[in-house]
C-alpha cells in the first residue's frame, strides 16, 4: 500500500513540475526576457489550491518553485515582507 501511494506522490510532482513549467512560460514577457509576477502569483495561488485536493504538500509546491523559479520565492518574501513594514 506505501508503495504504491509513493508511486502516487511521485507521479503529482512530475505533475506539478511540467504543470510549474507551463504556468512560467505563461508568464514570460516577449522573448522570455522578464517574468509578470502579478500573473505567476496568480497561476501559483491556483496549482497550490489544485495541489491541496490532490493531496500533495504545500512544502513539496514551494520546494519545486523555489527550485525553478527561485525569484519568484524572493518575489514573495519581498512582498509579504513590504506588507509588513507598510
Amino acid at each position: 500500500m506505501t508503495h504504491s501511494k509513493d508511486q502516487f506522490i511521485e507521479a503529482l510532482i512530475a505533475q506539478y513540475k511540467e504543470e510549474i513549467e507551463e504556468i512560467l512560460v505563461e508568464s514570460e514577457h516577449v522573448y522570455r526576457s522578464t517574468i509578470d509576477y502579478e500573473l505567476l502569483n496568480s497561476k501559483v495561488e491556483e496549482l497550490f489550491a489544485c495541489a491541496k485536493v490532490d493531496g500533495l504538500e504545500e512544502k513539496i509546491v514551494w520546494d519545486l518553485l523555489h527550485a525553478r523559479i527561485p525569484s519568484y520565492v524572493n518575489y514573495i518574501n519581498f512582498k509579504t515582507s513590504g506588507k509588513r513594514a507598510a
